[in-house]
């Protein structure tokens, strides 16, 4: 693979941004040292957003808990240790049938944090669904 950029660096726990979503919350671990962006997020979020699709890769990693994957149109699921992998422009969603879960997403390409801050701020000032949705567009998310 050539084109992909990543910085070398060590970077402490300390150093992760905290985002909150209604139902989730992610730190940002490793963002802005090149394409691959780090987040850790804890959810509770039994609908889970709409089935979307973005301009990033990315790889989701069960740590704890139970979660539900939509890939074609199927939900999947899996307990700590499951893997789900998403070449960009995937259609996809993600719910936690019950309890809570927590998952590492490493995310390659475009700026996942940038996307996720935007939401987090939209949310918290209870932006309409058409504001969450232009901005979500604005990153090359398209929801359906």
């Amino acid at each position: 693979m050539t084109g992909l950029h990543i910085d070398t660096v060590v970077l402490p726990g300390s150093a992760a941004e905290r985002v909150e979503y209604p139902a989730d919350t992610i730190w940002l671990r490793a963002v802005g040292h090149g394409d691959i962006q780090v987040a850790d997020y804890t959810s509770s979020d039994r609908e889970g957003p709409p089935a979307h699709r973005h301009p990033w890769d990315e790889v989701q990693i069960v740590v704890d808990g139970s979660v539900e994957f939509l890939i074609n149109g199927t939900w999947q699921g899996g307990g700590s240790g499951t893997v789900q992998l998403l070449p960009r422009g995937a259609a996809h969603s993600v719910r936690i049938p019950a309890g809570t879960a927590r998952i590492i997403q490493v995310s390659i390409g475009p700026p996942y944090d940038g996307f996720a801050k935007d939401m987090a701020r939209l949310f918290s000032e209870g932006a309409s669904l058409t504001e969450i949705v232009a901005a979500a567009n604005a990153h090359g998310v398209e929801l359906g």
